[in-house]
């Protein structure tokens, strides 16, 4: 059976917080500071805007033409890579996001456009706003790859799918790991994962219960 498999776009495959960084850098200069604190070194920002700043940025992203086009990846290839993976192991690939629409094309086919671009042909993408778990269930995803925490608990509490969180390693050691998730450190170690899952259930049966006996 092929696995059935979702990632979400930014954060996860699109490098949006580089881009946000370097506009509110531009916007407010004396706003943005580096961290030594490993802890917010994953927020570009940091931190350091106010609720009125980050309106005034997201209002920006929103009047920027096809801003959805413009993001690199986070792990260059890794695109190609997940479409190589598609074609090669005949898994089903979905894509999902909450991104706000801004001017230009329709923000599904800006991320459709995008993910041509790095190498997917004729992606699906789902742009959605409802629970991540149930979106899970519905879809019969076997997976869900996301870099949000709260999003990965939805899809372990709300459906069978396996979420799979991406936490940098200075996050991994210092945060609690939710039950049912699934936590790596990169998008390609999440790959990894899902190649291993797909092993796995490639396996015979009888194969299959031995290996989960002895617990390897």
């Amino acid at each position: 059976m092929s696995l059935r498999v979702a990632f979400d776009l930014d954060g996860t495959l699109a490098d949006m917080e580089q881009v946000l960084r370097r506009e509110a850098e531009r916007m407010f200069p004396s706003a943005i500071r580096p961290s030594d604190d490993p802890a917010t070194q994953t927020d570009p920002l940091n931190g350091g805007l106010t609720s009125r700043q980050w309106a005034r940025l997201w209002s920006k992203v929103r009047r920027t033409e096809d801003f959805w086009l413009s993001l690199p990846e986070i792990d260059e290839g890794i695109v190609a890579r997940i479409a190589t993976l598609a074609v090669e192991r005949r898994w089903d690939v979905l894509f999902v996001t909450t991104r706000p629409r801004t001017k230009g094309q329709t923000t599904q086919l800006q991320s459709q456009k995008w993910l041509q671009q790095h190498g997917f042909p004729l992606p699906s993408v789902y742009v959605v706003q409802r629970s991540r778990g149930l979106i899970a269930q519905a879809l019969e995803l076997d997976a869900l790859v996301d870099d949000r925490l709260e999003n990965c608990v939805d899809v372990a509490l709300e459906s069978t799918a396996l979420p799979i969180l991406i936490r940098p390693s200075t996050m991994v050691s210092t945060e609690a790991r939710p039950a049912g998730v699934r936590v790596v450190a990169s998008i390609r170690e999440a790959v990894s994962v899902l190649e291993r899952i797909d092993d796995e259930r490639r396996q015979p049966g009888v194969v299959r219960s031995i290996r989960k006996w002895l617990g390897r």
